[in-house]
Formats: C-alpha cells, structure tokens, sequence
C-alpha cells in the first residue's frame, strides 16, 4: 500500500467501538434512511447497521423487486430481534422496531428517481439520511470500444443519478427529526488507484461522482446537508463473486466495517469530514485528534478529488 492509503497509523478490517451504531451518540432515533442499493453486500451491510442504530424507518432500493422483498424480510427479522435484546438489556420499553421498507427503482433512470421521491413527498416521507451506494460495474473494455451509448448507461448511475438523489434529498418539503440532513456517498479506492479495477470507466465515473458530491459539499454547508464519500473496503460481495473473486482472492474487510462506518458518517462527529474522501478503514479517533485533523482543519484540499501542485 502507499502511504496515501494507510494515512492513519492503525487501520481496521472489522468494525470497533468507536463506530459501532450501539454507541448511542451515534443513535438514529427517529430517523428515516433510504439506502440505494439496499438489498445484497456492502448496501446491505449498511442497512443492518442502521437498524442497530434504532433508525424509525429505513427505506431500501433496489432494482429487483426478489432480492429487495427478501432483504426486507431479514432486515425485519434484525430489527424485531434488536428490539427485543436492547429492550431486555434496558429493562425498559425501548421506543419500537425499525420498520422496513422495500421499493423499487433503477437509480438511473430518471422517470424512476421522479417517481420514488414523489411517492415518499405524497406519503410525506422525510428523509434524514441518504446513503447512495448503488453503482454500476461497466465490463473491462477500452473506454473507446464501448461507445458513447454504452459508456452514458454507467456515467448515468454513478454521476448522474447522485447528483438527482443529492438534489431531490436536498429539496424535499417538510422537517425531518434533526436540522441536518447527511448524505454518505459509497465511493471506491479506485478514484485514487485506478490499477486496481482494469474496467477503466469504473475509475472514471466513480471519481466523477464523488467530484460531483464534492463539489455539492463546497456550496452547502454541512450544518444543512453533511456529505461524505469513502471507500468501503475489499468486501466479499456476491458482485465480488460474480467478478470472478474466490474467498482467497485477498485478505477481505469484514462487511460490518463500511456498514458501521456508514452510520458514525450520518452523525454530528462526521462534520469535520464534509466533503472529504476517506477509507471506512482509516482510524476515526486519528482522523479526529492530532496531526492528521489538524490538517483537515487547515488544507481545505485534503483527501478530497483533484490535482493539487500545477
């Protein structure tokens, strides 16, 4: 690894205490989450982390009505079988069960999108968090014998469509619990390392979508919409299967380490992080104290997209 990717002195492959969603600093009481790609890997890893959390709703979207009715059906299970074990371990009523949703929508078609945040406005649905984790995985082709027709199918969903869920989550009418909206984009090493997928347009629209949050970040602040992009890890997802991974293929981060991630990155302590692009396996407490927050706090360039030096 180069020093760039190990910036904090202790790096993680399984989650820890400092971002576990049972801290309840890191409580999602009250709130309602709507995960893209919410159905299967590190999109449903995410999703049993907020449940932890004790979010009142959590809403996943997928593109497959299958996988999502059956990942609402474990995601129930989880919340009933939280509930209970926080209730007991309270020994007092514990508020209620995350109640999960499932519905839906190809993020990358813009009749979809409309569709799903005008059905959320006519339910009045508010939603607090946004976590934008689906993503398209182009075939490992040159960019120029794909074709412009080919090559927009992938620019569509991993730019485009971020920046639609950005807007509408941005514009919706009506209060959520807290005065913050938080968006926590689920972006790749491959925006800063582009040897490690050979499917070169995977690295290109992958950075143009978190250059794109990024630049969202710098005109809003993040006491009205807090975002943050970070690459999740090397997670043995059924996508990881699919690609061809085996279970040797490399030492794999466990998924409960971008789940939980996500969730401490939807919180108050994340604020400093607003529009920065961060590894779910870089130490949060380094990250907040010492040399490395005082520079995030001075360089206003640090760990985000570009080219500094020309």
């Amino acid at each position: 690894m180069t020093a760039f990717e190990t910036i904090t002195k202790t790096s993680h492959r399984t989650t820890y205490p400092t971002i576990s969603p049972l801290r309840p600093e890191l409580s999602q009481a009250g709130k309602t989450v709507l995960i893209t790609g919410g159905s299967a890997g590190i999109g449903y890893a995410i999703a049993c982390a907020f449940v932890q959390a004790r979010a009142a709703k959590l809403i996943i979207v997928g593109r497959r009505p299958g996988p999502v009715s059956k990942a609402v059906s474990s995601l129930t299970a989880l919340s009933n079988s939280t509930f209970a074990t926080q209730t007991r371990e309270a020994g007092v009523g514990y508020g209620s069960p995350t109640a999960v949703v499932g519905l839906e929508c190809d993020v990358g078609s813009p009749v979809d999108a409309a569709a799903l945040w005008a059905r959320l406005a006519g339910e009045g649905t508010v939603v607090d968090v946004l976590v934008l984790n689906a993503a398209a995985i182009p075939p490992v082709k040159p960019l120029l014998d794909m074709g412009a027709e080919l090559w927009a199918t992938y620019y569509d969903v991993n730019v485009r469509a971020q920046l639609d869920f950005a807007g509408r989550f941005y514009r919706q009418l009506g209060k959520g619990v807290d005065e913050t909206k938080y968006l926590v984009h689920v972006s790749t090493m491959a925006i800063h390392n582009w040897e490690i997928n050979p499917a070169r347009t995977y690295s290109v629209t992958k950075s143009a979508g978190a250059a794109a949050l990024q630049a969202v970040a710098a005109d809003v602040p993040p006491e009205q919409m807090q975002i943050v992009n970070y690459h999740p890890g090397a997670i043995f997802t059924p996508g990881a299967q699919d690609a061809g991974y085996v279970d040797e293929s490399l030492p794999w981060d466990e998924p409960d380490l971008p789940g939980d991630f996500a969730v401490w990155a939807a919180t108050p302590e994340a604020r400093f992080l607003h529009g920065r692009f961060v590894w779910a396996s870089w130490d949060v407490d380094e990250l907040k104290t010492g040399e490395l927050r005082k520079r995030i706090d001075e360089d206003p360039w640090f760990l985000k997209v570009g080219v500094r030096g020309l």
